[in-house]
This record gives C-alpha cells, sequence and structure tokens, in this order.
C-alpha cells in the first residue's frame, strides 16, 4: 500500500512539476510578446503638462523616492490604480497597395472595472476634423498616412478633447490571422450581403479570418453605409474580446502570440496588460455601445462626415460618465 502510495506521489509530482514548467513558459512567450510589440507615443511636437504626455502607466500622484507612506495608504493607492478607469484607442490600419495606410478602423473604448461599464463607439473614417500636426482640416483617418500612430491618437484627442492612456494598431491583415489562431468568431449579422467572393446570410453566422476581414471591410452596400460598417467591426472585436477571456484560448496561446507579434503594436506595457486582463473582465460584461451623429457634406468635391460641436460635447460627456462617474460617486459618499 504504502508502495502505490510513494507511486501516486511521485506521478503527482512530476504532473504539478511539467504543470508549473508549461504556465511558465507560457508567461515567458507572454512577457515577451509583450516587450516585441511595445512602441511608445513620441512627445507631441510642443511639449506640455497635461495627461497626454505623460506615461499612461505612472500613478498620478505617486510618493516622492523616501517619501515615508503607511502600508493601509499604500494599498489604497495600488487599488485605486488598479481599478481606476482606463480609456484605450484601437485602430486598424489598412494598407492596400503602396501607400503608407490609413487608420480606416478607428473604435474608442473606454472601461471603468468599478462601475463594471464600457463604453465603446467608432469614429467614421470620413469625419471632418483639425489635424494634430499640420492643424488642416481632413478626415480623422487620414491622420495616420500624415503623422503616424502619434498624429492619429492627438488628433483624436483632440477631436473628443479628452486624453487617450493607450492605443492598439491592428495590421488588418494580420488581423484574420489572429481570428484564425482564436478558432473564429460567430456574430448576428444584421443584413445579407456578399462582398470579395463571400455570402454573408442574415442571422448568426461562423466567420474565420478571412472572411471576418472581408465582413468588416463591406460598406457600400450596407443600408446603413459607413456605420452598419462600423457596427460590423464592433461586433467582431466584442468577440475577440470574450475568446480572450476562454480558458480554452490558453491552449492555442502560442500560435495567437506569434500572430500578435506579426500584426499589433501598442503602448501597453506587460505590467498594464496584466492589470487589464485581472481587473477589467467585469466591465466587458456591459459594453454600451454609442453612435457619433453627424452629416454629410461636400466640400470641393470630396465627401466629408460633419460633427457638431453639441455632437462632440453630447460624446464627452458619456465619456465622462464612464471615465469619472466612480471617482464623483466616491467623492460625493466622502464628503
Amino acid at each position: 500500500m504504502k508502495k502505490i502510495m510513494r507511486i501516486v506521489l511521485v506521478v503527482l509530482g512530476i504532473g504539478v512539476v511539467g504543470t508549473s514548467v508549461y504556465f511558465y513558459q507560457l508567461y515567458k512567450n507572454v512577457e515577451q510578446t509583450a516587450h516585441a510589440i511595445f512602441e511608445a507615443l513620441p512627445p507631441a511636437p510642443v511639449a506640455g503638462q497635461d495627461k497626454t504626455n505623460q506615461p499612461p502607466s505612472a500613478p498620478q500622484s505617486s510618493p516622492a523616492a523616501g517619501t515615508a507612506q503607511t502600508i493601509p495608504n499604500a494599498q489604497k493607492t495600488q487599488e485605486a490604480e488598479e481599478n481606476k478607469a482606463v480609456s484605450i484607442l484601437v485602430f486598424g490600419v489598412d494598407k492596400r497597395g503602396t501607400d503608407a495606410g490609413r487608420s480606416d478602423t478607428i473604435i474608442y473604448l473606454a472601461s471603468n472595472p468599478t462601475l463594471k461599464q464600457t463604453l465603446m463607439f467608432s469614429i467614421p473614417r470620413d469625419t471632418r476634423t483639425q489635424m494634430a500636426d499640420s492643424g488642416k482640416q481632413d478626415k480623422i483617418n487620414h491622420a495616420y498616412a500624415f503623422g503616424g500612430m502619434s498624429a492619429t491618437v492627438r488628433t483624436v484627442e483632440a477631436f473628443l478633447n479628452t486624453p487617450i492612456d493607450y492605443y492598439v494598431k491592428v495590421d488588418m491583415e494580420g488581423f484574420l490571422n489572429i481570428i484564425d489562431s482564436l478558432g473564429g468568431v460567430v456574430v448576428d449579422n444584421a443584413h445579407a450581403f456578399s462582398y470579395e467572393g463571400y455570402r454573408f446570410e442574415k442571422g448568426k453566422i461562423a466567420l474565420d479570418g478571412k472572411k471576418a476581414l472581408a465582413y468588416a471591410r463591406m460598406r457600400h452596400d450596407d443600408p446603413e453605409g459607413d456605420f452598419g460598417r462600423n457596427k460590423r467591426q464592433q461586433l467582431i472585436l466584442q468577440q475577440l474580446m470574450g475568446k480572450a477571456k476562454e480558458i480554452s484560448t490558453v491552449n492555442k496561446l502560442d500560435k495567437v502570440l506569434a500572430d500578435i507579434g506579426a500584426s499589433v503594436k501598442t503602448n501597453l506595457t506587460f505590467d498594464d496588460m496584466k492589470n487589464l486582463m485581472f481587473h477589467y473582465k467585469s466591465g466587458l460584461d456591459q459594453i454600451n455601445v454609442l453612435r457619433i451623429n453627424g452629416q454629410g457634406e461636400m466640400i470641393n468635391g470630396i465627401y466629408y462626415y460633419a460633427v457638431s460641436n453639441e455632437e462632440r460635447s453630447r460624446i464627452k460627456s458619456q465619456i465622462d460618465q464612464v471615465l469619472h462617474g466612480a471617482a464623483e460617486a466616491q467623492t460625493a459618499q466622502d464628503s
């Protein structure tokens, strides 16, 4: 009996060690990928003191070096940092032909783990606004071609009148590989249509990477035009975020990491990613999707989407409710 127990314990021990080594290696692979895709935004041409030019992951009120601090206060500071609301700009760069590419997919996310809410909306690619570098009025998706990621983020910040903590840039061609690595996605398609050789029926449909990319690109045959395309892109993004929460994703992690490394750039550090993974899952349970209202107009023969100042103020108010709602509620409770 004792011999059997020893054998069982040895087998269990080997299993525990093997599992530990496996997950440690996965952890190191994730860390390595995080370092590879990290790309900090360069400072704005005119240095300022606002949040935009500060490191996103740095605490806003961290004590100076050597300053005494009690453990309870330190714990509160850490908890506040881990659970603070964050904003993320997701943009997909579509490179067709030989041009530098344009951020044809621009999705803004604000997540508040305390409120357990996430706000999501797309910025129409033809939105007319002021470019961050030149100061000229142009389509918002042209900012990337003019000045890369830095110009895009600063242009969107000015348009929304709010700072952005993080950005995630995805090469749309590499996007299909990530979807395939995750086993595809299932979406509820609102309108039947055909595009790029594929037929998309109305209702729930399964999409692999190539189909998902075609599904996300079509806009001219959609009754809602660019808004319809934005909705389809948001559906795919929500499905991908849901996939990331599944345990089964761990078994596909190596392939997913390889595809992410080849097609994603972000200013999220490895610590930022871990924080989002552990503390922001609850925010994904309630995703509120907004639409930016405006109207089309022709200027010098070019189509633009015009958004009024009143509409921009409405969107800003919705952002503030998610980003600062919990803090305002806590302040009122403490007073």
